[in-house]
């Protein structure tokens, strides 16, 4: 039953994100994202790692996806009008699914296991987050308030030259 569940949860998710990247309607993106972030938090729960499930769907899935459909809704963003090739669509899945080949292997020799039980509990990801990561942690979130700053600024030109 784990198994059935875990490759619906993945199909899912890597639907999601092709869907994010070929849907022309910014808003639709959005909400394909918010469903591919629901489906990485059940992954996360699979894995035991319940704390990160939690903090994926608080976290990415609520707090910064209404902050990116607030933006989107601030800027008034259209859809595209031209869409891509198919042999451009077919051309960039095949370059991705051959890196994903030569990566994904060499990701558990990279991020092997840390010798502790403890992996996804909220102490280790805790010590991690504000020890090892604190600089990757304030930077991500002095980025993102860059984003909406300058967001809000596009959207104030905008209005200011059609008036």
């Amino acid at each position: 039953m784990e198994d059935i569940v875990w490759y619906l949860l993945s199909t899912v998710a890597l639907l999601s994100a092709i869907a994010v990247v070929m849907i022309p309607k910014p808003l639709y993106s959005a909400f394909a994202l918010v469903l591919h972030m629901f489906m990485i938090a059940g992954l996360f729960a699979m894995l035991d790692a319940h704390f990160l499930a939690t903090a994926q769907i608080i976290v990415y899935a609520g707090a910064i996806m209404v902050l990116v459909i607030f933006v989107i809704m601030l800027l008034s963003l259209q859809g595209a009008e031209e869409r891509p090739s198919l042999l451009f669509s077919v051309a960039s899945f095949a370059i991705v699914a051959a890196l994903a080949r030569y990566i994904v292997p060499r990701l558990d020799a990279a991020f092997g296991s840390s010798g502790t039980d403890l992996a996804g509990t909220v102490k280790s990801v805790g010590e991690l987050l504000y020890t090892k990561y604190i600089f990757p942690f304030e930077a991500a979130s002095v980025l993102i308030m860059v984003a909406i700053v300058g967001a809000v600024i596009l959207s104030k030109r905008e209005k200011k030259d059609a008036a």
